[in-house]
């Protein structure tokens, strides 16, 4: 039960095993009810994806991956106080997910962003530091000419 939903190439999703398990039912039961669902192509492509998985005797089987929009339209059509519990912790893991994503994702933001002034700063000290290596030289030459010229002269010989 704690495991109906699950993050999937940044996307939350369960499956029909899953929904069968929640709900007591069985596993064909489920899918013949997603066969069933009278809502449009487009909608179906998108939120329930026929798949396959390795059972415990090794066989392939199929298995659909439903996104939070189809499981709410598929069981909306089950009944029972068990079938409200779950939508109603269903609702509740999605929102925790929700949430939890969203948290991750600011952070994300703050570190990128860190990341990317400190690029820039370093960037910026990198250029500084090529133009010193070039302006060096220079300033030390200019340095030494007027240490010479300040060098006062004595002349002894008189």
């Amino acid at each position: 039960m704690k495991n109906l939903v699950t993050l999937k190439h940044g996307l939350l999703i369960t499956t029909d095993l899953l929904i069968a398990q929640a709900f007591n039912k069985r596993p064909s039961d489920v899918k013949h009810a997603i066969r069933k669902l009278e809502c449009p192509d487009e909608f179906r492509q998108r939120n329930f994806t026929l798949t396959s998985y390795l059972d415990i005797q090794g066989k392939t089987r199929p298995c659909y991956e439903i996104t939070r929009d189809g499981f709410i339209l598929l069981v909306m059509s089950f009944t029972g106080k068990k079938a409200m519990d779950i939508k109603l912790k269903y609702i509740e893991a999605f929102n925790l997910m929700e949430k939890e994503l969203h948290n991750y994702s600011e952070i994300y933001e703050k570190v990128v962003s860190y990341f990317t002034l400190r690029k820039n700063e370093i960037s910026s000290c990198a250029r500084e530091m090529a133009h010193w290596k070039r302006e060096k030289p220079h300033i030390q030459h200019k340095i030494y000419e007027i240490e010479q010229w300040l060098q006062l002269s004595l002349d002894l010989e008189q």
